[in-house]
């Protein structure tokens, strides 16, 4: 749901890339720099620096013309993961500036310390978007791995093959600009009162109805029913606009912009308790069903 944006990838997949580098060049590790770069160029004409940096698109090039068996060096690569998940997944986190399940938007995947064994630890998954039993030489390929809640990489993703079922890539693909939340308000269900949130039907559609992998990564990852917990956030948002209408929030900029709030945007993101700006949504759950309802009610 939320594309993943990273401030200087050359920066980035190098720093990743020295770490794993320097690893396997230790005396004491069972892989073979050597042996990695020989396999894969025989296989894909890269090599293993090549492969670990590579981008989404290229990543899909690889795939189209990988073989059916690997050699032992290229199994082994999922072994390598392990290190990298063990060693450098919080650095990896915090690199990519996520607070948030980019799957979902539900769920916090932020960094904590570990106290009884002293280290930092990150409450999240790595999902290898294209998994790593099928495409071995993708497991430490960075850009195959997304931060992800457990729901999302074990409950609904799983091995789920999205090279051959083609779903967005949280690296390449902007879901926030392709599908949006609505509501509509059902007036005739007398069963409840009119400000409750039986009343609301929520919905979660791609902007164009021919977006086929925006409509699988919907369904893939249960957005849709998800969501349907959430019709509180609706019911609380309806009710705010009502009370806080353009007149009391320019009222509330013109008295405390400069004091309690640097902006009007840090005002609407107390009165929604959500970011609103969509660079922001990676920072808050539940900030893209805000934003776009707000938008909706035109509170922001």
């Amino acid at each position: 749901m939320i594309k993943i944006k990273i401030k200087d990838k050359d920066e980035f997949t190098e720093n990743f890339y020295n770490k794993i580098r320097d690893y396997i060049n230790q005396t004491n590790t069972k892989y073979s720099l050597e042996n990695i770069n020989c396999d894969l160029l025989i296989l894909f004409d890269m090599d293993f620096e090549q492969i670990v940096k590579a981008e989404p698109h290229e990543l899909r090039k690889l795939i189209e013309i990988s073989p059916d068996e690997f050699s032992q060096e290229i199994v082994m690569l999922k072994d390598l993961y392990e290190v990298f998940r063990n060693k450098w997944s919080v650095e990896f986190l915090q690199a990519l500036s996520l607070d948030v399940c980019p799957y979902c938007n539900r769920e916090y995947i932020f960094k904590f310390e570990d106290t009884k064994k002293n280290e930092a630890r990150i409450i999240a998954s790595l999902d290898h978007y294209y998994d790593k039993d099928s495409y071995p030489f993708l497991s430490i390929s960075l850009f195959n791995l997304i931060p992800a809640c457990h729901n999302c990489n074990s409950k609904f993703k799983h091995t789920k093959d999205f090279y051959q079922d083609k779903h967005l890539h949280p690296y390449e693909d902007d879901f926030n600009t392709r599908a949006k939340f609505e509501y509509t308000i059902n007036d005739n269900n007398s069963q409840y009162s009119f400000f409750s949130k039986e009343r609301i039907a929520l919905g979660l559609r791609p902007l164009n109805q021919d977006d086929i992998s925006t409509q699988k990564t919907i369904d893939t990852f249960r957005l849709e029913d998800l969501y349907q917990n959430h019709k509180d956030i609706v019911l609380e948002l309806i009710q705010k606009r009502e009370i806080y209408p353009d007149s009391y929030i320019d009222e509330l900029v013109q008295k405390y912009e400069g004091t309690l709030f640097n902006n009007r945007e840090d005002i609407l993101r107390l009165i929604t308790c959500g970011y609103v700006n969509d660079a922001d949504i990676h920072k808050r759950p539940l900030s893209k069903l805000i934003k776009d309802i707000s938008e909706e009610l035109e509170l922001i």
